[in-house]
């Protein structure tokens, strides 16, 4: 198994309260507990999460957002590459409902051998060969359990 995380979860993870947010943070330990990354993301991520910190002028939300992305050994974070861009552009064309930035994210999923594509997006739906797990507690539940057997 190995999950992509969209950049909502990041934000769970680190500003969230209450059981959510300490599943998410669950899920990366049994990540590091494996000695491998069981997790992608892209570069997209990043830049989506530094966006808010940055426009409220809070260095120490985006210097955490940073290490976590750049930094993590739990998490591999793919660059958005010309082939990615080129295949979210033949999933657009395949679903005009689908954002770009979704696209981007799915694109790097794919591309990164995820089986899985975490996120609090509800708007998502499953693409072949890859599962959309919409992060609730029962969810989140469900893959620790799967991660750890």
């Amino acid at each position: 198994m190995r999950i992509y995380l969209d950049t909502n979860i990041f934000i769970e993870a680190i500003e969230g309260r209450g059981t959510l947010a300490d599943l998410v943070v669950s899920l990366f330990r049994v990540s590091r507990a494996g000695g491998r990354a069981l997790f992608a993301t892209s570069e997209l991520s990043l830049a989506e999460l530094l966006v808010k910190p940055l426009e409220l002028r809070r260095s120490d939300l985006a210097d955490t957002y940073r290490n976590w992305v750049v930094d993590s050994d739990f998490l591999d974070v793919l660059p958005v590459s010309r082939e990615i861009l080129q295949q979210a552009a033949h999933l657009r064309a395949a679903d005009k409902a689908l954002k770009l930035p979704d696209a981007i994210h799915v694109a790097a999923a794919q591309r990164a051998g995820c089986t899985h594509f975490l996120s609090r997006d509800k708007r998502l739906s499953d693409l072949p060969d890859l599962a959309v797990v919409l992060a609730n507690e029962d969810n989140v539940r469900r893959l620790l359990m799967q991660l750890k057997s």
